[in-house]
């Protein structure tokens, strides 16, 4: 009798590892959405009005929240990634971040002047962009050079109490 409720418990375990091992990869990869979802999320999706600063045009897209579990976490999406999802805009469009108050918003971005049939970009804002990109760079090490003090500020603070 032992025996055969020890291996009930096995059989379980086993079934139980079979599930959570499944919703991992639920999650990981989550499922295909069907062409009527896309074509629901496409009529709930709303575009904003393009701005601009000296080198980019931006704009906004909302989507609807349940879409959100298609997307790649933790990094933003390919241009195929979002055409396959139904948002649809002219070529070129590049998306650069995520809203953060809002999950279901997505920044893009197009360098002034691109051609919206082919997406290439003047070649005389190239220099522009690659000078916006370092400038970029150099403000993000500032920030994290920045939150490092602090953390060691906080630290010595810490245990300069104790």
């Amino acid at each position: 009798m032992s025996a055969m409720v020890d291996e009930l418990d096995n059989m379980m375990d086993i079934d139980e590892d079979f599930h959570i091992q499944q919703h991992e990869l639920m999650e990981a990869h989550p499922p295909v959405p069907t062409p009527a979802q896309k074509s629901q999320w496409q009529d709930e999706t709303d575009y904003s009005e393009k701005y601009c600063d000296d080198i980019y045009e931006y704009r906004r897209v909302t989507v609807p929240r349940p879409m959100m579990t298609q997307f790649p976490p933790e990094r933003t999406m390919e241009e195929h990634e979002w055409r396959d999802y139904g948002i649809t805009m002219s070529r070129g469009w590049e998306h650069y971040d995520h809203h953060q108050p809002e999950a279901n918003v997505l920044l893009f971005r197009r360098v002034l002047g691109t051609d919206p049939k082919t997406g290439q970009i003047p070649p005389e804002m190239a220099t522009k962009v690659e000078a916006r990109k370092c400038y970029i760079t150099e403000l993000e090490q500032a920030r994290q050079r920045m939150l490092q003090e602090e953390a060691r500020a906080r630290e010595q603070h810490m245990s300069d109490m104790f």
